[in-house]
């Protein structure tokens, strides 16, 4: 007989599912407004998992901005792990992709952080700070001994420099579309992201020219 909330042999996909129904409900409708029962139906899946999972309705949303977090971080390790040479556009492109899944993910996280909207700013502060700005730093670490930044640079500053070119489109996507016809469609994200990143190139590589192949 299978215990209450415990996933069984169908429901292995059951987490998934739910992480992306928490997207797609939380970026869309405000914290209040979702229940466990609008969480499961939009994963097709008893709300027991949820407990199962995630304790609660607080415990998915946390798992939400880690998950999302995570998934750019994991691209990224996979770009840097292949033979051929990493290009700093490649985290531009990785980005995007998770991110067009849920266009307003980032409003989302701005919303918590910044504005202390949410309900969890100290949880997502002490979990990035903990996990996604050491890889951050230690990316860029690997850019400067490399030879493609330029050492004067401070490396905060740097961080702040490709965050703002990475997050700071989508906080503008509705405003561009109306007054610019920029549609965040997978041809503009391309573009976008070639520009973003030698945006970040011209800027902080040293000598960028020698560097392209």
């Amino acid at each position: 007989m299978k215990t209450r909330g415990r996933p069984d042999k169908n429901d292995e996909d059951g987490r998934a599912r739910l992480v992306l129904a928490a997207r797609r409900c939380f970026t869309t409708a405000p914290y209040s407004q979702v229940t466990t029962r609008m969480l499961a139906q939009e994963a097709g899946v008893d709300a027991a998992l949820i407990r199962y999972y995630f304790e609660n309705k607080e415990g998915l949303y946390k798992a939400m901005f880690m998950e999302v977090t995570g998934e750019v971080v994991a691209g990224i390790e996979k770009a840097l792990s292949q033979d051929r040479a990493f290009d700093l556009e490649d985290i531009f492109h990785i980005f995007y992709d998770v991110i067009k899944q849920s266009p307003s993910f980032p409003i989302l996280m701005f919303k918590e952080i910044v504005l202390e909207q949410g309900i969890c700013r100290d949880y997502l502060i002490d979990k990035l700070q903990n996990t996604r700005k050491p890889f951050f730093f230690g990316m860029l670490a690997k850019f400067k001994q490399q030879g493609l930044i330029k050492e004067d640079l401070d490396d905060r500053l740097l961080i702040l420099n490709l965050m703002g070119l990475l997050i700071f489109p989508w906080y503008m996507r509705e405003g561009m579309a109306k007054a610019m016809g920029i549609e965040f469609n997978d041809e503009q994200l391309a573009k976008m992201a070639t520009h973003n990143a030698n945006m970040f190139k011209y800027g902080c590589f040293k000598e960028r020219e020698k560097h392209e192949d």
